[in-house]
């Protein structure tokens, strides 16, 4: 039987060798394409190729892309006020298959988000260095990385057997939120913290904008790739233990045993996802997860993430924009700088108007 470290490596590779495939896949929709007018509708259905919707066969790909920019400054203002300027893109993509029968789906999802901001004005005082100015850094606001696949072989018009695989992670470094001059390590990156899920179970689809699946079989994974963080026990990871007998001398503390990298546990799992347009150029994107593991089935204990986006169409590229996440999650530390671990509810909103277009096929 291949060791623990075997496994973590076997997994790992699972991980990014089905999230690349499935990323070229995505990536081949072409990002900034816009809206087909009327006149590009037709004149595809003249060469007889249509835009395609969820319930065709073949290959069903599109999405959303979306940019938001604000910026707010004063000069003199007597009441008082903060410049600040903040600026987030989002890209929400899809590729879908269906077989020549109808009867087998291969659905794949990606969300993207990627958002800057700065207070103040573009030049700070050095801390470092009393009377000298420096530049003002952009701050990351927002950054996140969600990919779901699920495969689902038809029972009837409504049910599926289904099995899923997602990942959620982040693209690049976050920094404590005190850290604006990032003078100390990053707390965050790619993959640490990644989680996500792979399990069997049943998809219930009642309306082609909903979705509800049920799975009793259900593996979670929760990844801290760096070695530095996951000592440090972060993302409910046990931490490295060490051996501080020589402190008293002056001497550094001695690792003896590395913190946890990969966690795995076995539960139960539902996903609802809903995606439609609820009023006239107003569309509603939601998916709500919950997890918990068989070992610890008290109420609070249950894993809960979801993640809304409101897009209000203005015109044909101007988009108002609500983003909001919420998560429970019972192992987590959410104040990491105070003594014993400290559980609440962590949420993330984000509001903004900017530009906006669909591209591909009907969702």
């Amino acid at each position: 039987m291949p060791g623990p470290q075997s496994w973590h490596f076997f997994n790992f590779k699972f991980i990014m060798k089905h999230l690349l495939l499935s990323a070229l896949l995505l990536g081949g929709t072409g990002l900034f394409a816009q809206n087909p007018s009327d006149e590009d509708v037709k004149k595809k259905a003249a060469e007889g190729n249509v835009i395609k919707d969820i319930k065709d066969t073949g290959w069903v790909r599109g999405g959303f892309f979306s940019t938001n920019i604000s910026n707010t400054s004063f000069s003199y203002w007597a009441q008082g006020g903060t410049n600040n300027t903040s600026f987030i893109a989002t890209a929400s993509l899809f590729a879908i298959h269906r077989n020549s029968k109808g009867n087998q789906i291969w659905e794949n999802y990606l969300d993207l988000a990627y958002g800057l901001m700065r207070n103040g004005t573009a030049k700070i005082d050095d801390p470092s260095n009393p009377g000298s100015r420096i530049t003002n850094p952009f701050i990351k606001n927002e950054d996140k990385l969600v990919f779901l696949s699920k495969f689902g072989k038809k029972i009837n018009d409504n049910l599926n057997y289904s099995v899923l695989f997602s990942l959620n992670t982040q693209m690049f470094p976050g920094y404590d939120a005190t850290d604006v001059l990032r003078k100390n390590n990053h707390v965050s990156n790619f993959m640490a913290q990644g989680f996500g899920y792979l399990s069997v179970g049943i998809d219930y689809k009642p309306k082609k904008y909903l979705s509800l699946y049920i799975s009793p079989i259900t593996a979670k994974y929760t990844v801290v790739r760096e070695q530095r963080l996951a000592d440090m026990g972060l993302y409910g990871m046990t931490p490295a233990t060490y051996d501080t007998t020589g402190a008293y001398l002056g001497n550094p503390a001695k690792k003896l045993t590395d913190g946890q990298t990969f966690r795995q546990e076995l539960g139960w799992y539902v996903n609802l996802t809903f995606n439609k347009e609820i009023a006239k150029n107003i569309s509603l994107q939601s998916r709500l997860e919950f997890f918990q593991n068989y070992q610890t089935l008290q109420p609070n204990r249950i894993d809960v993430n979801w993640q809304n986006t409101l897009n209000m169409k203005v015109n044909k590229y101007i988009t108002v924009a609500l983003i909001n996440q919420m998560i429970w999650d019972y192992d987590v530390d959410t104040v990491g700088d105070e003594e014993g671990t400290q559980r609440n509810i962590q949420l993330k909103n984000f509001f903004g108007v900017g530009f906006s277009a669909k591209f591909g096929d009907k969702l």
